[in-house]
């Protein structure tokens, strides 16, 4: 009997640290491979979007802070107190979004700048249809449009709570910021300028 408990606790406590062990490294890749450096640079053809974004508001604003790609585009990844079905929903989500890239990764589908800046208004559109489709929930994460309030233009507070008075009607963020989440006029004239200074460079040295 004496070893029948001991063995008992002996599968709990080792079942308990495997779990430990799995919740810990599962946390550690979804926030891994939701970081801007993974979405950006490490496996999803996203170096247009990646330029775009690094020049958009939202890369670094007036206050400092910055919020990632996941933050705008993963389902409930914006707020930081959601509950354990919601980041099931986030988990579920992130999956989604993962497969999509992977497909597309495995396609070719943007594997080269051109073929990004190809497919560039297709895939503004299908996120902007899911951002207002979740009625911009990612947004609200880190923005309480009720308590919105800048002190040198005390209008804009109370035009955005104007916003959601009618449900019929809600906020549609991106149409009065569109390049909060990314610039791309801005992203493609820096490219411009950098191929304009490679091309006289490059005939120097085959010239030479």
């Amino acid at each position: 009997m004496k070893n029948t408990k001991w063995y008992i606790a002996g599968m709990l406590l080792i079942g308990a640290v495997i779990g430990i062990v799995f919740v810990g490294s599962l946390t550690s890749v979804v926030h891994w491979a939701g970081t801007n450096k993974f979405c950006g640079e490490f496996c999803h053809s996203m170096d247009t979007t990646y330029a775009a974004y690094k020049k958009g508001q939202h890369f670094q604003t007036a206050s400092g802070a910055t919020a990632g790609c996941s933050d705008c585009h993963l389902l409930n990844h914006s707020n930081e107190h959601v509950g354990y079905l919601d980041y099931t929903m986030l988990l579920l989500d992130k999956a989604r979004a993962g497969t999509n890239s992977l497909i597309g990764e495995i396609q070719g589908s943007l594997s080269t700048p051109e073929k990004q800046v190809a497919k560039r208004k297709e895939m503004s559109e299908a996120v902007h249809k899911q951002m207002i489709e979740r009625n911009y929930s990612t947004c609200r994460g880190c923005h309480d449009i009720s308590r919105m309030h800048n002190p040198k233009k005390p209008f804009i507070g109370q035009m955005h709570k104007n916003f959601d008075k009618d449900p019929k009607k809600p906020a549609d963020c991106l149409a009065c910021h569109p390049k909060a989440g990314h610039d791309y006029a801005a992203a493609d004239a820096e490219l411009a300028k950098t191929k304009e200074a490679t091309v006289p460079l490059l005939l120097q040295q085959l010239s030479n």
